[in-house]
């Protein structure tokens, strides 16, 4: 069964999620996670309750890529026994 909507709100949505039409949104690529473009811990949090992906995502479990670069920092510079 398809969704319907009223123009005024399928206007709204598509301005709001930056998108000509709704279907575009089915070819859109994630953002690339990189140093320079990070992962957001405060917005991985907003949107939990509406990903279906993996539970240590969604709970903030995870390694932004400072985080893990200073980790490997801290693993290589151990001297070992």
């Amino acid at each position: 069964m398809p969704i319907t909507l009223a123009p005024k709100t399928r206007e709204t949505l598509c301005k709001e999620l930056g998108v000509s039409n709704l279907p575009d949104l089915m070819d859109r690529d994630f953002q690339d996670i990189s140093p320079d473009t990070d992962v957001d811990r405060a917005k991985v949090a907003l949107y939990a309750d509406r990903n279906r992906g993996s539970v240590r995502l969604n709970s903030g479990r995870f390694y932004t890529a400072k985080e893990f670069a200073d980790r490997v920092r801290k693993i290589k510079s151990l001297v070992l026994p």
